[in-house]
């Protein structure tokens, strides 16, 4: 996004779908596309780009689409509120902000929407197209004719079930990126959805099938691949975690010689938000206890850590200690499909790239994974005649 917006002709805005989609539910693609315009208007609403104009506000307009469809907005739950000179014979901003809020905490909302707009999915997603088309030309008439315009939809690889509806979840995600890719490309707008790295392994094509490109975000590199050599060192991994670490506050301050660092730098497997995790327990620990912090509090962050990551059995530690050695995924059945979706959102199993794609399991919990599938062959082997 920096680097884009070194160039004045691009105006890149990021929408966090967490803020409008439920991310333990099923996703459906009209759900998605109105959650997409209503943040894209948002974003643009930015004094920067377009400014709070009132035409610009995706969620009413929808209630003035859904009236030019012959669908009452009462029927999905919404007062009807209208107001005078609303855009497009809209019911209004009030009317738009209840269907922003329900979008995401009301799933009877969403089941309503879903259901009255079966007969209607190709005219809204004509009708979302026409809207991001409208706020490109308004952005050209403002910024000039050459402005791009780059959207970002994060937060998608939130997207995961809780026990009871996990396999379900995982298929509407699945049935979105490959059932409805031209709903999702916005014609002349560059756009990025940020998906969970299941995706592309769940069936051969997945993220290459109509999209231009699949871009896999690895861990920063901050350990040798099992099996290399170790003068293939991560020296410079470590030193770009330095940087940004103090960026955020003085490190030397907080765990002394930089060694320190490094020792949580090297837990965190190269994982961002597990590092910060570390760091900002360690933060609190200085608001009680003396600075630099001493060995055992560093411990006691990577504890802290590594019991949030121990939610598997003793077989899926045989599995995860085969994607460990091989540094690649040996599913043997397709409920397996769904644990590696599990690990890999819940950074049991870190993604890596030195030449090639990798996998190995997250270092805070590598000789518990190893302890337990020793256990399970052990015990395998106890059952043979």
């Amino acid at each position: 996004k920096r680097r884009l917006e070194q160039d004045p002709a691009y105006k890149v805005v990021v929408c966090d779908m967490e803020d409008y989609l439920p991310m333990t539910d099923e996703v459906d693609v009209v759900d998605f596309l109105l959650a997409a315009a209503g943040a894209l208007s948002e974003a643009l609403a930015a004094p920067e780009l377009l400014g709070k104009d009132p035409v610009n506000n995706y969620w009413a307009r929808f209630t003035g689409w859904l009236k030019s469809q012959r669908i009452e907005v009462t029927e999905l739950g919404i007062e009807a509120k209208a107001k005078a000179g609303a855009a497009d014979e809209g019911l209004g901003a009030e009317a738009g902000l209840g269907v922003k809020l329900n979008l995401k905490d009301d799933p009877e909302f969403r089941r309503r929407v879903r259901e009255r707009m079966k007969l209607h999915v190709g005219a809204f997603r004509l009708e979302v197209h026409s809207f991001v088309q409208e706020c490109l030309k308004k952005l050209r008439d403002r910024h000039g004719k050459d402005t791009q315009l780059v959207v970002i939809y994060d937060s998608i690889e939130h997207l995961r079930g809780t026990t009871t509806n996990a396999e379900q979840v995982t298929a509407s995600v699945e049935r979105l990126f490959r059932g409805h890719v031209e709903a999702l490309r916005f014609p002349f707008v560059h756009t990025v959805f940020t998906v969970p790295p299941w995706l592309r392994l769940r069936y051969a094509g997945v993220g290459t099938d109509r999209f231009d490109n699949y871009c896999q975000i690895p861990c920063v590199k901050v350990r040798p691949r099992p099996g290399q050599a170790s003068s293939d060192n991560a020296q410079a991994g470590l030193d770009a975690l330095w940087t940004v670490a103090n960026k955020r506050g003085d490190m030397t301050w907080l765990l002394g010689e930089r060694s320190a660092f490094d020792e949580l730098a090297q837990a965190s497997g190269g994982y961002l938000r597990d590092l910060f995790r570390m760091l900002s327990f360690l933060v609190n620990e200085a608001a009680r206890v003396d600075v630099p912090l001493s060995a055992e509090r560093r411990a006691l962050a990577i504890s802290d850590l590594r019991g949030a990551l121990l939610g598997f059995t003793n077989q899926e530690a045989a599995w995860l200690q085969r994607i460990d050695e091989t540094g690649s995924f040996d599913v043997d059945m397709p409920a397996q499909q769904l644990e590696l979706a599990r690990f890999l959102d819940s950074h049991v199993l870190l993604a890596y790239r030195n030449g090639e794609d990798w996998y190995g399991v997250h270092p805070v919990i590598r000789e518990d994974v190893r302890r337990r599938a020793a256990a399970w062959e052990q015990a395998q082997a106890g059952r043979e005649p």
